[in-house]
């Protein structure tokens, strides 16, 4: 079996950036380490269904939109 390659989410970063928010305070608003939300963002483990809803909320935005489509808006 293939592992699928895991690319960095470059939408969730451009949407904690228009917000000016940092890594450290992504990390706080979903209530894990730093490093773990690093680690997620870049694309090296995955993020579990729970902090997907989460941010889905904080940032008003479909999973899909997140997660799912190739645009940075």
């Amino acid at each position: 079996m293939r592992k699928s390659k895991k690319i960095p989410n470059p939408i969730l970063k451009g949407l904690r950036a228009q917000r000016g928010l940092s890594q450290t305070a992504m990390s706080k608003v979903l209530g894990i380490s730093e490093t773990s939300y690093v680690s997620k963002e870049n694309g090296k483990r995955d993020w579990k269904s729970s902090e997907m809803f989460m941010m889905s909320k904080f940032f008003k935005c479909t999973l899909d939109a997140i997660f799912f489509s190739d645009e940075v808006s």
